[in-house]
């Protein structure tokens, strides 16, 4: 049987330990009193663009544009989105992208926006990460490609 899915606060971490080579800060910081279940993130792009990050089960937005910075906090952490999440939840397992999508197109009219994964977070607001991710996996298919060849 496989494992129990991780937690939103498990996500948090994992995130702050995946991408601390690719941004210049990355920190968890205390949950909001009034949102205590709702993991936050505190980055800095490596073009020094500061952020404060919200794991919700939606997908990851950007809540504020300085650590720390709680504004959008209380856009994300309405009701879920009622529609249809409610409706394919009673038949099963809902993909988080199709969460994301749902999500995003509900909450457009505060400009939120939800991401998957913290890559493509990243990918959306740096591009000097998107630069680092793609020389460091051009150095991993070099290593690659050579080992193949001593073979």
């Amino acid at each position: 049987m496989g494992s129990p899915p991780k937690t939103l606060q498990e996500i948090a971490e994992d995130i702050a330990r995946d991408v601390g080579n690719k941004v210049k800060y990355v920190a968890l910081r205390p949950a909001d009193p009034e949102f205590p279940d709702v993991p936050l993130v505190n980055l800095t792009t490596l073009e020094n663009r500061q952020f404060c990050v919200a794991i919700t089960t939606c997908g990851l937005c950007i809540i504020g544009h300085t650590h720390d910075s709680l504004e959008g906090l209380v856009h994300v952490t309405r009701d879920q989105p009622r529609d249809q999440t409610d409706q394919d939840q009673s038949r099963g397992h809902v993909k988080l992208s199709q969460q994301v999508s749902i999500a995003s197109a509900v909450f457009e009219e505060v400009n939120v926006q939800y991401y998957e994964t913290i890559y493509s977070l990243l990918d959306a607001v740096s591009p000097m990460y998107r630069a680092a991710f793609c020389s460091e996996l051009s150095d991993k298919l070099l290593v690659l490609q050579q080992s193949q060849n001593n073979n």
